[in-house]
C-alpha cells in the first residue's frame, strides 16, 4: 500500500474511519476512493478526511451493484448504524434509498487502473457488488487484490456461497481464499482524528 500512486477503493466499510486510516498507507501521492450509500456515513466521511486534512480521499455518495438503478437499504438496530444492509431483516427500524452502479462507474479509470487494494463490505449483497466488478478484473494491476467480506446469514447456504464467488473468479486470475474471522460487527465509531501529520496530496 506504500507503492506510489497505489489507491485503496472501498465500498461500505465503516468507511469513515477506515478511509482515513487507508489514506495514510498510501501516502501523498495515492488515494483512497470510498464509496458509501448511507447519506450520515458519507458525511461523516467526508467530515473526517477533512478533519484529517485527507485530500486524497474521494467519496462517492452511491452503492456498488451489478446494475445501476436504486437500492433500498434497511437498518435493524439504530445502536448499530455499519449494519445497514439491501437485504430486508425480519425488523426494520428504518430505511433509505441510494444510487447504485457497478463499481467500475463510480470510480474513475485512473483509480482503477492504480488499485492495489479494492474492500467491499455489503452485508449481503457480495454477489452484486462482484458482479459488477468482474468484467474489469483483467484490466487491474497484477499485485491487485480483493477484500470482500461476507455475510453468511444472508446466503441460503454456504455451499451457494462458495460456488458464487468460485465462479465469478474463474476466468480471472484470482484466487479465492476463506479467512474466517471471529469479529462482530461495532457500533459506529466517534468521529476519528489521526495523531499522524496530514495525509496531504493534491485535492481530487
Amino acid at each position: 500500500m506504500k507503492a506510489s500512486r497505489s489507491c485503496f477503493a472501498c465500498q461500505r466499510i465503516d468507511s469513515p474511519y477506515y478511509s482515513v486510516l487507508a489514506a495514510h498507507l498510501v501516502g501523498p501521492a495515492g488515494r483512497v476512493a470510498a464509496v458509501e450509500p448511507s447519506p450520515d456515513f458519507h458525511q461523516m466521511l467526508t467530515a473526517n478526511a477533512r478533519a484529517n486534512g485527507c485530500d486524497n480521499v474521494r467519496a462517492v455518495n452511491a452503492a456498488a451493484s451489478d446494475v445501476p438503478g436504486r437500492l433500498v437499504f434497511y437498518l435493524e438496530r439504530s445502536t448499530n448504524l455499519g449494519g445497514t444492509i439491501a437485504v430486508r431483516p425480519h425488523t426494520v427500524e428504518s430505511s433509505f434509498e441510494a444510487d447504485a452502479a457497478p463499481l467500475p462507474q463510480l470510480v474513475t479509470e485512473e483509480e482503477l487502473a492504480a488499485a492495489r487494494l479494492i474492500k467491499i463490505d455489503v452485508e449481503g449483497a457480495e454477489a452484486a457488488a462482484v458482479s459488477g466488478l468482474v468484467p474489469i478484473l483483467p484490466r487491474l494491476r497484477g499485485d491487485a487484490e480483493l477484500v470482500i467480506e461476507v455475510t453468511p446469514a444472508c446466503w441460503p447456504s454456504k455451499v451457494e456461497l462458495s460456488t458464487t464467488f468460485s465462479v465469478r473468479c474463474a476466468s480471472t486470475d484470482f484466487t479465492p481464499t476463506d479467512w474466517p474471522t471471529t469479529t462482530t460487527p461495532a457500533a459506529t465509531q466517534p468521529p476519528y482524528v489521526d495523531p499522524r501529520p496530514p495525509c496531504g496530496g493534491a485535492s481530487l
